[in-house]
């Protein structure tokens, strides 16, 4: 059916009325304006859940159309119809350039209790997220403002030529074309450098390290370490956790994101320095391997694990 701008008018009238199903709509109007037309009752229903002054300006808008729109359709009503859709249509281009603007698109990519997940950078590096970690960056801005927001573990495989920088709540990573490890919690924070050279920052110190290397912010306690026999990537991406001299703290963090599991630890000694591995699928191997390690009693209750002397 062939339609002009003055039956579009109508038939868009009717439509905000109701008096015309979205079928209907379809069915008698271009395809391009049956999309405009969905794109200006989108913009509406934005708006209207938007705190802003503009909500009364489009309430006088739609308040017209529907007294208008009951009206006889007179060659009179359809121009000023067809003002105020354009005015509808200014204004909803105004918004979305506005609200495109203000608006950051984060996007953010989290790993569950127990589980790894690979999240690609939009340079395509790739990032392996240990258990229960997130990582986001802001898409929009990625070429003016290149910063990735870790919380918990991840493994880094940055393409060669690239460039970003890891920010956490205790140091940030600048990195390029390398691969490395960040662990970052409240009170410790550790990069590992298994390729490349990476620049860490912490505690407002500054550090360039290279393969083989590590910075550790332990409580406010910081060092640089040379490391041997480091394997191509992080035991943990094979199935193990792996720790050197590394608080009994943050090794029950460790277990707490690999089996979703709560620990009591107010009757023992978190602060002693634990080395050792665990597997990260067999809960009770898991606990038998770092517990007795370090002479600590352990009880599974429920979801619940309780330690003492």
């Amino acid at each position: 059916m062939k339609t002009t701008q003055n039956s579009n008018d109508i038939f868009l009238a009717q439509w905000f009325e109701g008096e015309l199903s979205d079928a209907d709509l379809k069915e008698i109007v271009s395809k391009e304006d049956y999309v405009a037309f969905l794109k200006i009752r989108a913009g509406i229903e934005v708006y209207e859940k938007l705190e802003q002054p503009m909500d009364e300006t489009f309430a006088s808008i739609k308040t017209t159309i529907q007294r208008k729109s009951k009206q006889k359709k007179s060659s009179r009503v359809i121009p000023l119809f067809a003002k105020i859709a354009i005015a509808v249509a200014a204004s909803l281009l105004l918004f979305f350039s506005i609200n495109n603007f203000l608006v950051p698109s984060d996007i953010t990519f989290q790993s569950n209790f127990g589980e790894q997940k690979i999240a690609t950078l939009l340079d395509n590096s790739e990032v392996i997220l240990n258990a229960n970690s997130s990582i986001s960056f802001n898409e929009s801005d990625w070429k003016k403002n290149r910063n990735v927001s870790l919380t918990g573990e991840a493994f880094f495989k940055v393409q060669k030529g690239s460039t970003f920088t890891v920010k956490t709540a205790v140091g940030d990573v600048t990195v390029l074309g390398t691969q490395f490890n960040v662990y970052a919690s409240k009170n410790f924070f550790e990069v590992v450098c298994f390729q490349g050279k990476v620049w860490v920052k912490t505690n407002h110190q500054e550090f360039v390290i290279t393969s083989n290397q590590s910075v550790r912010n332990n409580q406010g306690k910081i060092t640089q370490n040379n490391l041997n026999d480091l394997p191509v990537s992080p035991y943990w991406t094979t199935g193990q956790t792996s720790f050197k001299s590394v608080p009994l703290k943050e090794v029950i963090v460790s277990l707490h994101n690999q089996f979703n599991k709560d620990f009591d630890a107010s009757k023992i000694d978190t602060s002693i320095l634990f080395t050792g591995s665990f597997d990260n699928k067999n809960l009770e191997l898991a606990l038998a391997s770092v517990f007795e390690a370090v002479n600590v009693v352990y009880e599974i209750n429920g979801n619940k694990i309780i330690l003492s002397k």
